[in-house]
């Protein structure tokens, strides 16, 4: 039976079923649901979806109850700041993060205290992404907002947009957009969701990665690669080198930061805003996100559905639900990712060299966990650094379980651009191999939103 909480959250446990047989699932497919019918001998673990919260006021309401409150650090409102120049650094459009719905109050205290609306100006943190148009950055912050101020797009391959501020204790050399360092003040406005290496976003993750050079992105990314662990969902940061690498890092900016970060249920709708010091702020946001994401699998699967809802834009985004579950399988079994990917595979980088996924597979099973850093070192030397951690990661997962997915809008071809996912023309195809592959007696674990879940054991 599930539990009201005292923080307001629903346990997302569920009271774990006796066998089904012949069970029919249903996952949310863009406006509709993708039905799987499920081998009859399969027995349902449970479906595991994060805590049901609900926005008790609009984005915009809870912005000004967070600015009016924040965690570490005075409020922006009755600050002295005329004169002072304030750089608002914002997710791009691959995140779902609905800024336009709590930009006003950020731009509102901003003008109540003394700021030249002139001298606000906009960064779009884009990490190693594609640029925004300009209909994506109307759609990410409002039209009028944006037309009120100037505003750029990071480039991280362009170096005459960087400084180098010097390298971080673990080596990472520290190249930043130089627009930070040109500023008062700086507001970071984006998201804390769970995250593959960080245990979750947000924070001054939107300055580095999100505003750092090709090779400062590359480095910082590899710390959380090691032959010991890889995936750092739900983490906690101290537990995290890739988070406390890009925090030091941010620091030598020696520059005043204000945190802005909201944090979305399944739906898509801001639930709670932190506001404050950058790091104190993230702390506590990570916090209410972890308890509000994780749910608690009773033992591993020998089948994993994880679906990529709500982080169905495109296919950068949507492998994350594979990544974000994976302790929910158990090791040699079988992940199956049912990826939407509204604009195919976006953005995402496809290395120089692939090899089929049934030989892929195989070999790097034979290498094993140690060995794969230097393998993929090896095949990958030619390959931008950001494409090498790709690489590294994906190959990680796949030592660890098979990887199949389905989707509808993504190229047939993609498997062979990608190599580590084997991919499926449709539904029946796809479990009629998962149950010759598996066998007819298997436990499922099933994830409809696992873009915004990730999975822990019940040990």
């Amino acid at each position: 039976m599930s539990m009201q909480a005292s923080d307001g959250f629903l346990d997302p446990s569920p009271s774990w079923p006796s066998v089904k047989i012949g069970t029919m699932i249903k996952l949310p497919w863009g406006n509709a649901e993708l039905s799987l019918p499920l081998p009859g001998g399969w027995r349902v673990l449970g479906t595991f979806s994060p805590a049901s919260i609900q926005p008790e006021v609009d984005a915009e309401a809870l912005c000004r109850q967070a600015l009016a409150q924040p965690v570490g650090a005075r409020p922006l409102s009755g600050r002295p700041l005329q004169g002072r120049r304030v750089l608002l650094v914002v997710d791009d459009q691959s995140r779902p993060t609905p800024v336009a719905q709590f930009f006003r109050p950020v731009r509102d205290v901003l003008l109540q205290s003394g700021v030249d609306p002139r001298a606000i100006e906009i960064l779009f943190a884009l990490g190693v992404h594609r640029p925004m148009n300009r209909q994506e950055a109307e759609a990410k912050i409002g039209a009028d907002s944006l037309a009120a101020h100037r505003w750029h797009n990071h480039d991280c391959f362009d170096r005459a947009q960087l400084i180098y501020l010097g390298a971080t204790t673990r080596g990472t050399p520290v190249h930043l957009n130089r627009l930070l360092t040109q500023f008062d003040l700086i507001l970071l406005l984006g998201l804390i969701e769970p995250h593959l290496l960080l245990g979750f976003s947000g924070g001054l993750k939107m300055i580095l990665p999100g505003c750092g050079g090709e090779e400062t992105i590359g480095r910082n990314h590899l710390r959380g690669m090691s032959s010991e662990r890889f995936d750092y969902v739900g983490a906690r940061v101290e537990d995290s080198p890739m988070r406390l690498d890009l925090e030091e890092g941010a620091r030598l900016l020696q520059k005043e930061v204000f945190l802005v970060n909201a944090v979305l249920n399944h739906k898509g709708e801001v639930v709670r805003i932190f506001c404050g010091d950058p790091e104190q702020a993230f702390r506590a946001g990570s916090d209410f996100a972890r308890r509000q994401s994780a749910v608690t699998v009773p033992e591993p699967a020998d089948v994993v559905l994880t679906n990529s809802r709500p982080l169905d834009l495109d296919l950068r985004q949507g492998l994350k639900c594979l990544g974000n579950v994976l302790e929910a399988a158990r090791p040699g079994g079988l992940m199956i990712g049912f990826l939407y990917c509204e604009k195919g595979m976006g953005d995402l980088p496809t290395p120089f060299l692939t090899m089929p996924y049934p030989l892929l597979r195989p070999l790097v099973r034979a290498i094993g966990p140690k060995r794969i850093a230097p393998f993929s070192r090896l095949v990958s030397k030619c390959e931008p650094i950001e494409q090498q951690f790709l690489d590294q990661f994906g190959l990680r997962m796949l030592q660890r379980n098979q990887l199949w997915c389905y989707s509808d809008r993504l190229d047939p071809r993609m498997s062979r651009k990608v190599g580590i996912l084997r991919q499926f023309p449709s539904v029946e195809r796809l479990l009629a191999a998962a149950e010759r592959k598996i066998g007819t007696k298997a436990t499922v674990a099933i994830f409809p939103f696992g873009g915004a879940t990730y999975a822990r054991r019940a040990d």
